[in-house]
């Protein structure tokens, strides 16, 4: 199942954006699959990975890149603060519970 996922510009990261993307796809399995590629829009999950709070890439094109977002802003989970260590997992699970409440 494809996940769209969108980044920030990078200009003020906090966190390593890429790090957290992989650590995110290892920790959902093999049957789910983070994309950039928007072909499949809107996926019914979308995951916005910004390096700050501010997470100023948010806007109306990139919400309708899919259903329901998880968003991350710097080191927050959907506007819950979450240590660095934990934020790929917690991502996984926003995003498992996104996917299995359809």
């Amino acid at each position: 199942m494809d996940i769209f996922v969108r980044y920030c510009g990078g200009c003020n990261c906090q966190l390593d954006r890429s790090k957290l993307v992989s650590d995110v796809q290892r920790g959902l399995g093999p049957e789910f699959h983070l994309t950039t590629d928007l072909s499949g829009a809107p996926c019914p999950a979308g995951l916005l990975v910004c390096g700050c709070p501010a997470a100023c890439v948010w806007n109306s094109e990139v919400s309708a890149a899919a259903r329901r977002w998880v968003i991350v802003a710097g080191k927050t989970v959907n506007a819950v603060e979450i240590t660095e260590d934990r934020l790929a997992e917690a991502v996984a699970v926003e995003i498992k519970s996104i996917l299995f409440s359809e």
